[in-house]
């Protein structure tokens, strides 16, 4: 007796996983993100880059908002896939806790009639990189999307988000924190470091706060080294908005303390760096071998 044939599946996220959406990727689909500046908004990755966002936000000390595809936008991604042939999705959306990009996938879904499978990255940037590109390879080896999905969410639990704000001015400005909050932590020179709650889908939860700068920066690291992240299993991601010699130091202090590893420095996504301000450093940890 023949076995059941396997249905053809695509990978689905956005574009916070920094995947070019004009890339050669057969089998990855991306919809932009959009970023909304000086009451104009932007497709992110085809109308803006993060560098252009983060650049502008510099030069004129902007406020920038960030919302997930539109529902065009996922449209027009979800209807590429059945035009391509593909019967079935695996959604791999940035972490509910910072967008609603995950209904998003859902509701395109449902209106154009294809099943889809849903992986909450908690994250975004290069772990949500990782599953995805994991999850095209698992496609590839004729795994279903049953499988597909224990290993992401299995991977999902072996990583982890620790961010720092040196500057809390454009937090405050943005509405995220009280003006009281902010005026306190300048005069006690006090440094956030914040990471990613898995419990909570994602958001931004403090996780301590330190005197210096440098301090706050180690830490990330000291975190991801704490939570077992380790140089012969897991892949690193030292991301930043506009400060490149700050995160190479943090590469060399990464180094300094497990080793040659799988890490590489570059650009914060542009919808969470936007909300972090220039000089905001992100450290990222996800196991991607058993």
């Amino acid at each position: 007796m023949r076995g059941k044939k396997m249905k053809k599946i695509a990978v689905l996220a956005d574009s916070g996983c920094q995947i070019e959406i004009t890339g050669d990727h057969p089998g990855i689909y991306i919809a932009p993100l959009c970023i909304t500046m000086k009451q104009k908004t932007y497709l992110d990755q085809l109308e803006v880059t993060s560098i252009d966002v983060f650049k502008t936000m510099e030069k004129e000390n902007l406020i920038v908002q960030t919302s997930q595809p539109s529902t065009g936008e996922m449209l027009k991604a979800v209807e590429k896939i059945k035009e391509d042939g593909y019967e079935e999705i695996i959604g791999i959306p940035i972490a509910t806790g910072l967008s609603s990009t995950l209904n998003g996938m859902k509701v395109a879904c449902d209106m154009v009639g294809l099943p889809i499978t849903l992986v909450d990255s908690k994250g975004t940037a290069r772990n949500q990189r990782e599953l995805v590109y994991k999850a095209r390879e698992l496609v590839e080896a004729g795994k279903d999307v049953d499988y597909i999905k224990d290993v992401l969410e299995d991977m999902v639990e072996h990583s982890g988000t620790v961010i720092m704000v040196p500057n809390l001015d454009h937090l405050k400005k943005g509405g995220r924190i009280t003006p009281a909050v902010a005026l306190l932590a300048g005069m006690l020179k006090i440094v956030p470091v914040m990471e990613l709650n898995y419990k909570l889908g994602g958001k931004i939860d403090t996780l301590t706060k330190v005197r210096t700068v440098k301090k706050a920066a180690k830490s990330l690291i000291d975190r991801a080294i704490e939570k077992g992240a380790d140089a012969s299993t897991y892949a690193f991601a030292i991301e930043h908005v506009l400060c490149e010699k700050e995160a190479n130091d943090l590469k060399d202090y990464l180094i300094s303390q497990i080793g040659e590893c799988d890490v590489v420095v570059r650009e914060l996504p542009a919808v969470v760096g936007a909300h972090m301000g220039v000089g905001g450093i992100g450290v990222q940890y996800i196991k991607v071998k058993k």
